[in-house]
């Protein structure tokens, strides 16, 4: 796809700094939404650099090496969070029409009162025909990624780690995270936090937006994602991965179908059936 426009990207940092909270961290998805212009978002921006996946982002920095494009990330999953103590891991295969595409690495991370976890996601994507029914190769492309649970286990905030870019691993950033089920596809000039009446706000369920593929069509290709992070409150109990809690979707952000691999995943206990 086409550069971003210097203009473009100007307007996009006024959007910025003007509708998303500006913090370096864990941020609060409110049940109410975010404000913006023409009404309610259920999403708070993150790291727009790139134009969610149409051109190549740039990951964030921390002081005192630098400290730019850093909202809502954190700088370490080890632990994510000071007093955190990771209590469950696992990997799961992403599989579509019978094909492995990627796996997802799902974590928990638990405090020491055993009231508060943080739930990770990781996503590694195969170089693997995901269609050999069509012709040439159709590379899965994962635009989002959602994980259910957290109705009545707020307040819920997100966070993305960002480790490394180079030629054995090259993580994709976070664009945008919000309280929904409904991921909306993002093409240059569309709106970064569309409004509730096209993503309503969904208090089970969190969005994460990115732009992960192995061999991506508009040039950005990024295997990895990023870490994304739900915090919430939970319980002491052993954690139990839920039916369906994990959705990995792709959007046809360039002409591709438009699928979905639900898959099981970790959530606090008693969470809502899905």
């Amino acid at each position: 796809m086409k550069k971003t426009s210097l203009l473009s990207a100007m307007f996009g940092a006024l959007t910025i700094a003007s509708t998303s909270a500006m913090a370096t961290g864990f941020v609060t998805l409110p049940t109410t939404g975010f404000s913006v212009s023409g009404g309610t978002s259920a999403y708070t921006l993150c790291n727009t650099t790139g134009d969610f996946g149409s051109d190549e982002s740039v990951p964030p920095t921390f002081s005192p090496n630098g400290g730019a494009n850093n909202t809502c990330a954190v700088s370490s999953n080890n632990p994510p969070l000071t007093g955190y103590t990771k209590v469950a891991e696992t990997t799961r295969n992403l599989n579509t029409g019978g094909i492995t595409v990627g796996t997802l690495t799902d974590q928990v991370w638990r405090n020491s009162a055993g009231t508060s976890c943080v739930y990770g996601a990781k996503i590694r994507m195969n170089n693997v025909d995901s269609d050999p029914n069509t012709a040439g190769t159709q590379y899965f492309e994962v635009n989002d990624v959602q994980r259910a649970g957290f109705r009545n286990r707020g307040p819920v905030s997100i966070a993305y780690n960002f480790v490394t870019r180079g030629a054995g691993q090259s993580d994709e950033v976070l664009f945008r995270a919000g309280l929904t089920k409904t991921a909306v596809v993002h093409e240059p000039g569309d709106d970064d936090q569309p409004l509730t009446s096209v993503a309503s706000i969904d208090t089970n369920w969190v969005d994460f937006t990115s732009d992960v593929n192995y061999n991506d069509p508009d040039g950005s290709s990024m295997r990895d994602s990023s870490w994304f992070y739900v915090k919430s409150g939970c319980t002491s109990a052993t954690p139990t991965a839920l039916s369906g809690a994990l959705k990995v979707r792709e959007m046809g952000q360039e002409g591709q179908a438009v699928r979905v691999i639900s898959l099981p995943g970790y959530a606090p206990a008693g969470a809502d059936a899905l």
